[in-house]
């Protein structure tokens, strides 16, 4: 990571802490976008760059999620894709707040607003297409080939798996939550869903190649 996107991250987080703080302390609805600004000291053309409304913002501190398309642009070429996926999922779940009391909260304004909660599918939307993106081109699949999709949706499953166990016991940190899924699931016999006998050979006498013949 450059200079220049360390300092963009150092002000995104600093945002968010800001407007997190405001969240906590006089509700989501109350807090206005210029406050936020002033309070954080950046002007508001600053601040709608980074965060276009206040479910962004909501949204902000476990957004890193629908970052993982750019993350795995910066893991290495030669390193294995399982080995590069487990470290953004971990990666993913940085969610700078080191106080258990105050994630806690942060999720707590994040679902308890609908409107919010509608952006982050929204958003959610957008950081599985570019993680598929990023597949593609990893493995140099077709952006809508059952590899990548299938990868991708994997992906962000294991992602929420991750958070799931850490709600089910908040003590641990995301990031050991994340490290026992993947620990986990690696010794998992998961089963593709395939087509019965009967309708596979069907399926297959109907196919332009069985025609042909």
């Amino acid at each position: 990571m450059g200079l220049r996107e360390i300092k963009a991250e150092r002000t995104r987080k600093h945002i968010l802490d800001v407007a997190l703080d405001l969240f906590l302390s006089q509700g989501l609805a109350a807090t206005t976008m210029e406050q936020i600004a002033e309070r954080a000291e950046v002007g508001s053309t600053t601040l709608y760059r980074y965060f276009p409304s206040k479910d962004h913002l909501a949204i902000g501190p476990f957004s890193n999620g629908m970052r993982m398309g750019d993350a795995l642009r910066r893991r290495p070429l030669s390193e294995p894709l399982a080995e590069s996926l487990g470290a953004v999922i971990i990666g993913a779940l940085d969610v700078h707040i080191n106080d258990i009391g105050r994630l806690i909260a942060a999720r707590q304004v994040m679902d308890s607003n609908p409107t919010t909660r509608a952006a982050l599918w929204d958003i959610f939307e957008e950081g599985k297409q570019n993680l598929s993106i990023a597949l593609a081109e990893r493995m140099g699949k077709e952006l809508h080939s059952p590899e990548v999709e299938l990868t991708a949706k994997m992906t962000f499953a294991v992602w929420e798996l991750a958070w799931t166990h850490w709600g089910d016991n908040p003590s641990r940190s995301l990031e050991e939550s994340a490290a026992e899924v993947l620990a986990t699931i690696q010794g998992v016999d998961i089963v593709v869903p395939a087509l019965p006998s009967r309708a596979l050979a069907a399926h297959a006498a109907e196919s332009p190649t069985s025609r042909a013949r």
